[in-house]
């Protein structure tokens, strides 16, 4: 059985919406890069090139998905959403539109010392590929950035949205490019056998070095 991949709350940053958005696409930019670079490495696994540059793209994927989570739990402390709600909704969107997923597993936020952790499910879709989840992430992206500028108004449209809907908005999008990540990570690791435990360890271990979280 795979590892669940649990991604912690950042206790040491406080990003806003926008900040958020410049960071989803930097580490979106750096995940195509790497998928870029890896596509034809992936044709003779088991070399050492290989290993190296799944690595990165696997690197790249929680990154992204740790960019969103951070914002949901800033959005609980500062705008009063309850994340554990959000998450109901978001599992529920997936089940209305036919994504099955395991529900022996527990998709809930945890928490756990001095951290709160955000799970995710391995969504069963087929033909799902590291450059189709590249786009739809973009996609995403595109829709995040709608709740921030064109249903909000902040460019001199019309408002299509209160404040507190519009939020709800951002974070259902946010959600939805963790969604992405999760699922692609979950496929990297039956298909070439990833450590999720480790990499996600490590990945922890990074945010640390980086004064993120404690």
């Amino acid at each position: 059985m795979i590892e669940t991949i649990h991604l912690p709350k950042l206790n040491k940053l406080s990003p806003t919406l926008e900040s958020t958005v410049l960071k989803i696409m930097e580490e979106a930019g750096e995940l195509a890069r790497a998928v870029l670079q890896f596509i034809p490495a992936e044709q003779v696994p088991g070399t050492p090139l290989f290993a190296r540059l799944l690595a990165e793209v696997s690197g790249e994927l929680l990154d992204v998905a740790q960019t969103c989570v951070t914002m949901i739990f800033v959005m609980e402390d500062c705008f009063g959403l309850q994340a554990e709600t959000l998450v109901g909704s978001h599992l529920d969107k997936l089940e209305a539109k036919g994504y099955g997923f395991d529900k022996s597993h527990c998709y809930r936020i945890e928490t756990a010392g001095n951290y709160k952790y955000l799970a995710l499910p391995k969504l069963n879709l087929e033909k799902v590929t590291l450059l189709t989840t590249v786009c739809k992430i973009q996609e995403e992206i595109g829709e995040l950035t709608q709740y921030l500028g064109k249903r909000a108004g902040a460019s001199g449209e019309k408002q299509e949205l209160t404040g507190d809907l519009a939020l709800r908005g951002c974070a259902s999008e946010l959600l939805d490019v963790a969604q992405c990540c999760f699922t692609m990570m979950y496929i990297l690791a039956e298909k070439y056998q990833v450590d999720i435990k480790h990499l996600t360890q490590e990945h922890i271990d990074k945010l640390r070095r980086k004064g993120y979280c404690a």
